[in-house]
């Protein structure tokens, strides 16, 4: 576990994430799993600089492999389409640095990466930030109770036909299992309950 400060922010790398970034390199190799560490940053930072932009100061950032948990220090209110607008904004600055970088005339795996992180969690499925931002917005027009309904229900539908192309994946090239493994967890997030990684 690595432990430091961002302020008056305390911030922990547990070994989880280091073991991921570590099997992204010995996989792909160590510029993709570079790559891959510093776009999951990014990812991150960009939440919590929107978290910053609506007035919440987060106590205590936790970075593992089931994502990014935020302690936020006193009392918030944030409503509904802060939360969504927070959600997003992992995405976004994934998306935002893809083309800065494709700008200056380089496009290279760093780009292809930060896109897929950014269309992957733009997806509507929870925990995903698509997912979440969807259920922050469906919250501010149905009851609470309805509005996890029809969340998962959305959550469901569009996470059977990824789940069919990631086994297609993995049939064609024998080894990409990365899609397949994602549907995986997100559908034991659906069975088994939240696992608190949001924004």
């Amino acid at each position: 576990m690595l432990g430091f400060y961002i302020g008056k922010c305390t911030c922990i790398v547990k070994f989880s994430f280091l073991a991921l970034v570590a099997f992204c390199c010995i996989y792909s190799g160590v510029g993709i799993g570079f790559s891959c560490f510093l776009a999951t940053l990014l990812h991150e930072g960009s939440h919590l600089l929107a978290m910053q932009f609506f007035g919440v100061l987060p106590e205590k950032a936790e970075l593992s492999i089931m994502g990014c948990r935020v302690e936020i220090g006193g009392y918030s209110q944030l409503n509904d389409k802060q939360q969504s607008l927070i959600s997003l904004a992992g995405p976004c600055g994934n998306l935002l640095t893809a083309l800065f970088v494709w700008a200056v005339g380089s496009y290279n795996s760093f780009v292809g990466i930060n896109l897929a992180m950014c269309v992957a969690h733009s997806l509507p499925i929870e925990p995903l930030d698509g997912g979440l931002a969807l259920h922050y917005i469906l919250r501010s027009h149905f009851r609470k109770d309805k509005a996890e309904i029809v969340s998962r229900v959305l959550s469901s539908l569009f996470l059977l036909p990824l789940s069919v192309v990631g086994y297609y994946l993995l049939l064609q090239t024998k080894y990409n299992f990365s899609l397949l493994a994602l549907s995986l967890y997100l559908t034991a997030y659906l069975l088994f309950g939240k696992d608190y990684s949001q924004p």
